[in-house]
């Protein structure tokens, strides 16, 4: 999903609120529809320009198995993923 600053959200919805369309919203900033709807909704969902936190994919590792594995990757560089997750199960108990 593209985000726009809070500088641009700001712009797409005054200029949605004079009467111009998504479309041509759109097409002045450079964006999709979806996207200009998208902020458009956050803004009057939430009353902010900004992008709510917490949005996205989870993380699967913690930190502590981040170090682990770029440790490993850097140790040995010709270990592929699937060896890395392997040791990762063994030695983290992680699944």
């Amino acid at each position: 999903m593209s985000d726009l600053p809070a500088t641009e959200v700001a712009r797409a919805v005054t200029m949605i609120d004079e009467g111009h369309t998504y479309r041509s919203v759109s097409r002045t900033l450079g964006v999709s529809v979806s996207v200009i709807h998208r902020c458009v909704k956050r803004y009057r969902q939430t009353g902010s320009y900004v992008r709510r936190r917490g949005q996205g994919r989870k993380r699967a590792t913690n930190a502590v198995d981040g170090r682990f594995i770029r440790v490993q990757t850097l140790r040995n560089r010709r270990q592929t993923a699937v060896q890395t997750r392997k040791l990762l199960e063994g030695v983290r108990n992680v699944r």
